[in-house]
């Protein structure tokens, strides 16, 4: 089986092209993936932050619920699903780069589909941190799509 991991944020339309870009391996791709051998994990991860103010103290643990996803993370499963897909939902907390990186390797993941961000030009030639950081620290295939 080949596990991809594809970290979604809170942005449906990334997360649909990360979805469209897994279930169009199969032959109209030239790669010729047969979808049957594939598995995903679609990960969200909940930024951890901390925030201090007259009303006193916020942090992200206080928000934090493992078991609820955004709208965007059940995007990306639904159309993997439609293609049927094996499809995992997996919700952490934390330092974004870090926990996409710390759950491929702890999974033995093959490679990390990272949807990427519509940018200018001059923007194409610098990712978002997240992505960056990705592509930087870890030691498995990267494809930002």
């Amino acid at each position: 089986m080949y596990h991809i991991v594809v970290p979604v944020d809170e942005d449906e339309r990334r997360a649909a092209a990360a979805g469209e870009f897994v279930t169009n391996l199969g032959a109209e791709s030239g790669l010729n993936a047969d979808l049957d051998d594939v598995s995903v994990t679609v990960v969200n991860v909940f930024k951890e932050f901390k925030a201090i103010d007259d009303g006193g103290n916020v942090r992200s643990e206080d928000l934090y619920d493992e078991d609820t996803f955004p709208d965007s993370v059940t995007t990306v499963r639904d159309r993997l699903e439609a293609a049927d897909v094996e499809v995992e939902l997996v919700r952490r907390h934390g330092d974004p780069a870090e926990e996409i990186i710390e759950y491929a390797d702890s999974n033995d993941a093959d490679a990390i589909v990272v949807p990427g961000r519509k940018r200018s030009r001059v923007g194409k030639a610098v990712f978002g941190s997240v992505t960056q950081d990705v592509i930087l620290n870890s030691d498995r295939p990267v494809t930002i799509v």
